[in-house]
């Protein structure tokens, strides 16, 4: 078991985000309604000041935010216009964790995004 030198994001959907994406297409509310259970997480550096558990949030949600959409929907103008922190939080609810284990064996593998 290793201790891995990252921080977790852990985001749920909030009701804004669902009601976007069952809004899509035709498909999208019985694809949107399994969501509701549904985590994304998001390993991110440690706080580098180790002044709190997990760095602040308003320094990923740009990205974060744009990733969850564009997995959704890859049309970026079906997007919402506005995707400032505000709407973040009203569309997610995310929860920071300060230990990461890895409990495989053998070298991490993965791909850039």
């Amino acid at each position: 078991m290793r201790i891995l030198s990252r921080a977790a994001l852990v985001l749920r959907y909030r009701e804004p985000f669902l009601r976007w994406a069952a809004g899509i297409e035709a498909k999208a509310p019985a694809h949107a309604a399994g969501l509701r259970d549904d985590v994304s997480v998001y390993l991110v550096p440690e706080d580098p000041l180790e002044e709190q558990e997990t760095p602040p949030l308003t320094d990923f949600f740009v990205e974060v935010f744009e990733h969850e959409l564009e997995d959704w929907c890859t049309d970026e103008a079906l997007w919402p216009a506005q995707r400032d922190f505000e709407t973040f939080q009203a569309w997610f609810e995310v929860t920071g964790q300060s230990i990461v284990l890895d409990l495989g064996r053998g070298a991490i593998r993965g791909e850039e995004y």
